[in-house]
């Protein structure tokens, strides 16, 4: 199991790829093309990246703009096309993405507008016979440390080792796209989408 992110969080068994993602476009090509090489064969891709960014629209700056875009589309996409044939079966994708993919918020215009399209990225790439499985995971806030420094009460979000089972479990079975909430309040788990491979309603 290979692990990529910013920060190595030190789980016993797994490789970690250090994979930082600025605004830096050309860095971000180079660095997924050095991960390809690293691991060449990836039989599932699972991509959770996502960081806090608030303000209108007017107060964001152009490089937060395009980071916002790197991280949240441009790198997903990358990395589904250049591990598509990375294995002898079709590439299983499983796309995390959030309640800010299906809710706007005037705070968050970029967060949001990536979050969506990270969705119907997955949505897309089902569409592709080559590709295998696509599950799309939208969570309703996790309480990590991705609220670190900010005033947001944690205390009635989702508890990520739950989040996690959810995944494993909504990712288990014979389906082809599935696109399912985590929501709280109480916590649960609302599938809104099951596809076969001839895109019925299962």
């Amino acid at each position: 199991m290979c692990i990529t992110g910013r920060k190595n969080p030190n789980l016993a068994g797994a490789c970690f790829h250090p994979l930082k993602i600025t605004e830096n476009t050309s860095n971000l090509v180079r660095d997924i093309d050095q991960l390809r090489t690293d691991f060449p064969v990836v039989n599932t891709l699972i991509y959770a990246a996502g960081y806090l960014q608030r303000g209108h629209i007017d107060d964001i700056g152009d490089s937060d703009l395009q980071t916002m875009v790197n991280v949240g589309l441009l790198a997903p996409m990358m990395l589904a096309q250049r591990l598509k044939h990375s294995t002898v079966n079709p590439l299983k994708i499983i796309l995390i993405t959030s309640s800010s993919q299906y809710t706007p918020r005037e705070f968050e215009p970029a967060y949001c507008a990536t979050k969506s399209g990270l969705g119907m990225l997955g949505a897309s790439l089902v569409r592709d016979s080559e590709i295998g499985k696509v599950l799309v995971v939208a969570p309703s806030g996790i309480n990590t440390p991705f609220w670190a420094g900010t005033d947001e009460n944690t205390e009635t979000m989702l508890d990520p080792e739950w989040v996690a089972d959810q995944i494993v479990a909504l990712s288990s079975g014979a389906f082809k796209y599935k696109y399912a909430k985590l929501l709280r309040g109480p916590a649960r788990s609302k599938i809104v989408e099951c596809l076969d491979n001839g895109f019925q309603q299962i």
